[in-house]
C-alpha cells in the first residue's frame, strides 16, 4: 500500500478514520482508490479486525471489483464484507427473517416476477382496464418507497382507481407472503422492520460493523439512508462517497437530499473534495462542468485534470436522424480504420431506447460490431428464466410463480386451464400450490381429470428434489436441463432452437464458474446472486460498440463517447421539464454521459426525428447551448450555416482534412464491402435458404427464389425483393 500514490485530498480521506465523512467524488477522481486504501489503511496501519468493517457498494460488478482490490492489497480472505445493499438486506434475512414469520429459504422476485403475479391477479380479480397493471406496479413500488401499507396507501393514493389498485397492492402482498417471497424493496423494508421491531438484532449489527462505507451515496433511497443510520448507531464511523452531481436515479427512489443535507444529519461531519479527475481529458471536462454549473442543487466544485488537454468536443447538426446515424457510424468506422481502434474503445449513449434503430441499422450498414445494453437481459430470457424457476421451486416450495411458470415447461400437456384451476384453487384455500399439488390435489377440490395430468409433473419434480444432494451445482443444473425435457425441446436444428440451447449452455457454465469461485456454495445462494444482477453487471465490452442508455452505463468509461439525440423533448426528455428539480435531474444526467469519455466526446442532434410513429421538429437541447460556453464556434461541426433540404453525405469529420467526395461504390469498398457489380450472374449463385450479406441491411436468409429476383428476409426489417444480378450480395 502506497499512500504516495495518493493526492493530497485522496490521502486526507484515507487517514480520516472516525466519525462521519462525506466524500466528494467527482466523476473519475479515483474513489474507487479511495474507499479501498481506506479499508486496507484501517487494517494495516490501524489494526482494525477486517470482521468489524463493511462496505456498500451498487452494483454486483463493483462488488467484485472491490473485493479484487483488497484482495490484492491485503491478501485471499481479508474479512471484509464487502456487498450491494440489496444483498446486505439478504444477506442479514437469511439469518433473521424467521422473526419476521419467513423461511430463510424465502425467493427472491425480480421485477418480472412481480409483474407476473401482479398480472395474474388482476385476471382473478376479473378487471378490465387497458394499462391496469403497469399502474398498479407503480403505486406499489410507490407504496413501498414510503413504507405505506395498502391500507395506508388507500389514504394516500390520490388515482382515481385508488380501490382497485390497493386491492390489489394487498393481494400481491399476500400472495407473496404466502409463497415465502419477497421482491427488491421488500429486502429494505424487512430490514428496517427487523431492526425496528428486534433491537437486539440491530444491536448486534450495529456491534459488528465499527467502520460503514458507502459507495455511490447520491444513490440511496431515503430508506437505505435509514438503514445505514441505524448500522452506524453504535460507532458512529459513517464514511460516504458520493458525487450530487451523477444522482441521476430520483425515478428508482433516490434521495438526493441524503447527500446534500449530510451535515445537517451529521452536524461534525467532514466534508472532502476530490476535483482532480484522471479520466477525462481537460477540454471534456470544460464542456461537462459548463452544463453541470446550470444546477442549483449542489456542492460547489470543478474538475480538473493534470494530463493533456485533448482533441476539441465536437457538437453534429444532422438534417434528420437518419443522417445523425450515418454521421456516427461512418466516424467510428473511420477510427477503426485508420486508427486502429478497436470496437470496445466506442459508446454510443442515448436517452430513450426508441433512438437506437436508425443507429442500429447504419452499423449493420458499416459492418461494425455492437451490442444493444438496456433491453432485454440474459436473465430475462424465456429458457433461462424457467430453468431458475425450477432451481426456485425446488429450493422453496411455497414459491407459487416458479411452480406455475414450470408445471408446462418444457410443454408436456398441461394447459392453461389446468393451471389456472390449480392457481384458483390455492389462492380459494390459502394455500400454495405445492400444497395442492403434493397433498390431496382431489380432496383440496381439483377436479379428477386436472389431476391425472398434474401427476406427470409431481413424479419429475420428485424425481429432481431427490438428487438435489447428491449432485454439485452445475452437473445438478445439467441434469436438470436434461430430465425437464429442455434440451429436447430444443433439439431441432433452426436458429432459435440454437440460441435457446447456447442461452442454457451459458447458465450452466455461469453456475459451474459461480461453484468454482464460492466452494461449498448452495442453490440459494446462486440463486441470491442471480436476483440481485443489476444492469450494469450485464455489460459486456469485449470487441464491440456499446449502444446504451445513459443510465445503463453509469460508473463505466470509454476512449470515444457519441450523445446522441440532443434535442428538446428527447434529451432532456418530454416527461420532464414540470419542475426545475426534474430539469436538474436531466441535466444530471447529461452530465454523466459526457464524463464517460475518455479521450473524444462527441455530440450529436438532428433537426427532425422520426419517433413513435411520426417526425418531429424539436429544438436544440439547452444542454448542448450549456456545452457551448466551453466550446467555440469553431469547434462544432454542421451547427452553423444552414443546411440544404437534399444534401450529400456528411463529409468525413474528426478534425482530419475534409475528404474529397466519393460515389457510393468507392464507398462501399473502403468499407470493405462488395462493390455494386459484384458479378453476380443472378440468383443462380445462391440458393434457398443461403445467408447472403448486403451492405445496407445486413444479414440475411433466402426464402423465395423466382427467376433472377429473390426475397430475402432480415432480423428486424421483414421481408424485401432484390433482382440478384445487380444487387450487391455476397454470401454470409
Amino acid at each position: 500500500m502506497d499512500l504516495s500514490s495518493l493526492n493530497k485530498e485522496q490521502l486526507e480521506a484515507v487517514q480520516a478514520t472516525e466519525g462521519a465523512v462525506l466524500v466528494l467524488a467527482g466523476a473519475g477522481s479515483g474513489k474507487t482508490r479511495v474507499l479501498t486504501y481506506r479499508i486496507a489503511y484501517l487494517i494495516k496501519e490501524k489494526e482494525v479486525n477486517p470482521y468489524r468493517i463493511l462496505a456498500i457498494t451498487f452494483t454486483n460488478k463493483a462488488t467484485n471489483e472491490m473485493k479484487e482490490h483488497l484482495t490484492n492489497m491485503l491478501g485471499e480472505g481479508s474479512g471484509v464484507w464487502v456487498s450491494t445493499f440489496h444483498s446486505l438486506c439478504a444477506r442479514i434475512l437469511r439469518y433473521d427473517a424467521e422473526k419476521l414469520g419467513y423461511d430463510k429459504n424465502y425467493t427472491i422476485y425480480s421485477d418480472a416476477d412481480s409483474e407476473r403475479v401482479i398480472k395474474r391477479i388482476v385476471q382473478n380479480k376479473h378487471i378490465q382496464k387497458e394499462g391496469f397493471e403497469s399502474k398498479v406496479a407503480y403505486h406499489i413500488g410507490n407504496a413501498k418507497t414510503y413504507l405505506f401499507s395498502p391500507e395506508e396507501y388507500r389514504k394516500e393514493c390520490g388515482d382515481r382507481d385508488a380501490m382497485l389498485i390497493c386491492d390489489v397492492y394487498e393481494a400481491y402482498e399476500e400472495e407473496l407472503r404466502a409463497a415465502n417471497a419477497m421482491d427488491y424493496d421488500d429486502l429494505l423494508i424487512k430490514t428496517y422492520e427487523l431492526f425496528t421491531e428486534f433491537p437486539d438484532v440491530l444491536k448486534k449489527y450495529a456491534d459488528r460493523f465499527r467502520y460503514i462505507h458507502i459507495d455511490e451515496y447520491q444513490d440511496t433511497s431515503r430508506l437505505q439512508y435509514k438503514i445505514a443510520a441505524m448500522l452506524s448507531s453504535v460507532h458512529g464511523n459513517l464514511f460516504v462517497v458520493g458525487d450530487e452531481d451523477q444522482s441521476i436515479y430520483g425515478w428508482r427512489g433516490a434521495d438526493i437530499s441524503n447527500i446534500l443535507d449530510f451535515r445537517k444529519d451529521f452536524p461534525d461531519a467532514k466534508v472532502i473534495k476530490l476535483e482532480q479527475n484522471y479520466r477525462s481529458t481537460t477540454n471534456i471536462l470544460n464542456a461537462a462542468n459548463a452544463v453541470i454549473s446550470h444546477n442549483s442543487e449542489r456542492f460547489e466544485k470543478k474538475l480538473w485534470s493534470e494530463g493533456d488537454k485533448g482533441v476539441r468536443v465536437e457538437t453534429y447538426s444532422a438534417q434528420d436522424d437518419r443522417e445523425e446515424a450515418e454521421f456516427v457510424a461512418r466516424q467510428i468506422s473511420n477510427m477503426i480504420r485508420e486508427r486502429r481502434m478497436s470496437p470496445s474503445d466506442f459508446a454510443i449513449l442515448v436517452r430513450l431506447n426508441a433512438l437506437t434503430k436508425k443507429i442500429e441499422e447504419k452499423l449493420r450498414y458499416f459492418r461494425i460490431p455492437y451490442k444493444m445494453y438496456g433491453g432485454f437481459k440474459f436473465y430475462e430470457r424465456k429458457e433461462v428464466k424457467s430453468l431458475l424457476a425450477y432451481f426456485r421451486a425446488l429450493v422453496n416450495p411455497r414459491d407459487n410463480d416458479a411452480f406455475l411458470r414450470i408445471i408446462n415447461t418444457p410443454k408436456r400437456g398441461i394447459g392453461d386451464s389446468v393451471t389456472d384451476e390449480l392457481s384458483l384453487l390455492a389462492s380459494e384455500r390459502g394455500v400454495s400450490v405445492s400444497d395442492v399439488l403434493f397433498g390431496d390435489p382431489i380432496a383440496l377440490g381439483l377436479s379428477e381429470k386436472s389431476a391425472k395430468k398434474l401427476r406427470v409433473f409431481k413424479e419429475l419434480f420428485d424425481k429432481l428434489a431427490a438428487a438435489r444432494g447428491e449432485k454439485g451445482l452445475a452437473d445438478f443444473a445439467e441434469y436438470v436441463a436434461s430430465e425437464a425435457g429442455f434440451f429436447l425441446a430444443y433439439s431441432g436444428d433452426k436458429e432459435e432452437d440454437l440460441s435457446h440451447r447456447e442461452n442454457l449452455n451459458q447458465l450452466i457454465g455461469e453456475i459451474a464458474e459461480f461453484e468454482k469461485a464460492n466452494q461449498g456454495a448452495t442453490l440459494e445462494e446462486y440463486l441470491q446472486s442471480v436476483a440481485l444482477i443489476s444492469d450494469t453487471d450485464e455489460i459486456q465490452t469485449d470487441e464491440y460498440v456499446t449502444v446504451s442508455t445513459v443510465h445503463s452505463v453509469k460508473g463505466l468509461e470509454f476512449n470515444v463517447v457519441f450523445v446522441t439525440g440532443l434535442e428538446e423533448n428527447v434529451f432532456p426528455s418530454q416527461s420532464y421539464g414540470k419542475s426545475s428539480s426534474e430539469i436538474e435531474e436531466e441535466r444530471r444526467v447529461m452530465y454523466v454521459a459526457m464524463t464517460r469519455a475518455k479521450r473524444r466526446l462527441y455530440l450529436t442532434s438532428a433537426r427532425s426525428r422520426f419517433m413513435y410513429g411520426r417526425t418531429n421538429y424539436n429544438a436544440r437541447s439547452r444542454f448542448l447551448n450549456e456545452a457551448d460556453e466551453a466550446i467555440s464556434p469553431k469547434q462544432r461541426i454542421g451547427a452553423s450555416a444552414p443546411k440544404p433540404l437534399v444534401q450529400s453525405s456528411p463529409k468525413i469529420g474528426y478534425s482530419a482534412p475534409e475528404q474529397p467526395k466519393r460515389s457510393e461504390e468507392e464507398y462501399r469498398r473502403s468499407f470493405g464491402v462488395g462493390a455494386k457489380t459484384a458479378g453476380n450472374k443472378g440468383a443462380h449463385d445462391f440458393k434457398l435458404g443461403d445467408k447472403v450479406l448486403h451492405p445496407r441491411y445486413g444479414v440475411g436468409r433466402i426464402i423465395q427464389i423466382t427467376g433472377d429476383n429473390a426475397s430475402i428476409a432480415f432480423d428486424g426489417l421483414g421481408i424485401k425483393q432484390f433482382n440478384m444480378k445487380i444487387a450487391p450480395f455476397k454470401k454470409a
